[in-house]
């Protein structure tokens, strides 16, 4: 099929199998190869089909998600991760998964993540891919404005199926992990999908600071400064990154740090 994105299912259960396949069947621009009951099975066929996108769960016998996704050299196909375990997420996104998805997949999440490959595929290599339609779907999840959460002192934040109401003044710092952050807070942390760009336009400017590409923190919790080096007042070191350096020393000629 002329601009579709070719994919491969690997799941243990038939269930979730069967979810992803009719899901996919939904979307003219997807091409199902194949499926796959466990990883040592998806070697041979993913090796042999070399589709542009795996739908991979993580927890599987004999070799999970994470361990397969290791034995790509220099093919290595798009991959979103499908599993109930929110904690593999940190591990997914340090081997450059596009997306993660947690069970049980709703078709509007499901459209996201396609969408996503669908920008990551135009944008790319792959020859495939240069006019695929981007695939329009209802908005279900709830919204609010950046100028009704900063006059709230909150922001809410979704976190797995639920949402979170977090104080502004509870924020020490902010970690990036692509299209997911860590929100580091006095009481807890918490796993949201976000980008760094976002959460920078929510936090006041006035207090919080981007420090490197993947940080952002908050300046009263700014306990010192060594080198290329900040030390929060929850023990955690954060490194200055290059572009940064010249906003932080301004900020420490004028006495606002």
């Amino acid at each position: 099929m002329e601009n579709s994105i070719s994919c491969i299912i690997i799941d243990d259960e038939h269930l979730g199998q069967e979810l992803i396949e009719k899901y996919v069947k939904r979307i003219p621009s997807l091409n199902l190869l194949a499926k796959c009951e466990n990883a040592i099975e998806a070697l041979e066929r993913v090796s042999t089909l070399r589709p542009n996108l795996i739908f991979l769960d993580v927890n599987m016998p004999e070799m999970t998600g994470i361990e397969f996704i290791k034995t790509f050299s220099t093919y290595k196909p798009i991959i979103v991760l499908t599993t109930a375990y929110p904690e593999y997420a940190i591990d997914g996104y340090d081997l450059d998964v596009l997306d993660f998805i947690l069970k049980p997949i709703t078709f509007d999440r499901f459209v996201k993540a396609i969408n996503k490959v669908r920008e990551k595929l135009a944008y790319g290599n792959f020859s495939t891919q240069s006019q695929i339609p981007e695939i329009q779907v209802n908005e279900l999840e709830k919204t609010t404005s950046a100028e009704a959460q900063l006059k709230n002192r909150q922001i809410l934040f979704k976190e797995n199926k639920k949402y979170v109401n977090v104080s502004i003044d509870e924020i020490h710092f902010v970690e990036g992990m692509k299209d997911y952050l860590k929100i580091h807070t006095t009481s807890k942390m918490l796993i949201t999908h976000m980008t760094m760009t976002r959460i920078e336009q929510l936090l006041p400017s006035t207090e919080f600071l981007r420090v490197n590409r993947s940080f952002i923190v908050r300046k009263l919790s700014v306990k010192a400064i060594k080198g290329n080096t900040i030390e929060l007042t929850t023990n955690r070191e954060v490194p200055i990154g290059t572009r940064y350096k010249e906003v932080i020393k301004e900020l420490l000629d004028g006495g606002a740090l």
